[in-house]
């Protein structure tokens, strides 16, 4: 027993040096590598949404808010935003999962959707906006008045402020 408990001692002793070695200037500190002060988070999207009207189904991916792909749900392929990208467009291992978010999608808007009416919350979107046209019209209309406007006020102001004082 004595021989194993030396043994042991001996080993906690190997233990408690180990654990002050680090701490100690006899080893150089090793450098840290270069790749880890450069790591950065970044977000891949998948994104599906399904509504009333047109289109009734859309999907888009994109990796930090630039957009890689859409996908085309009447031809069932992927849409690459650019070029570069087609040869990963072909991709389709991830197809049913895709058909399966379309599903579910359509599923929550036809069946759960009309039940909780006016108990969730929706964007509002007007239903009959103002045609783009006539709102540039009108906001050309009222910046073009306005710089009438200011033209004739400071006209104004600079022929009041140029007469000569009366005297006393």
């Amino acid at each position: 027993m004595a021989h194993g408990q030396s043994q042991g001692a001996a080993l906690l002793q190997l233990l408690q040096l180990l654990w002050l070695l680090p701490h100690s200037e006899a080893l150089p500190e090793a450098p840290t590598p270069r790749w880890r002060d450069e790591l950065q988070n970044h977000t891949f999207l998948h994104t599906v949404y399904c509504q009333y009207g047109s289109p009734s189904v859309g999907l888009s991916e994109s990796y930090d808010e630039d957009q890689l792909f859409s996908f085309d749900f009447l031809q069932n392929t992927r849409v690459p935003r650019l070029p570069e990208f087609a040869n990963w467009a072909q991709e389709e291992r991830d197809a049913s999962a895709i058909f399966f978010d379309k599903t579910f999608c359509q599923d929550m808007i036809q069946d759960i959707g009309p039940q909780l009416e006016g108990k969730i919350p929706v964007s509002r979107v007007p239903q009959n906006p103002l045609p783009s046209d006539l709102l540039e019209n009108v906001l050309c209309g009222i910046a073009f008045g306005l710089g009438v406007l200011g033209i004739i006020v400071g006209t104004v102001l600079i022929l009041y402020f140029r007469k000569p004082c009366s005297g006393d």
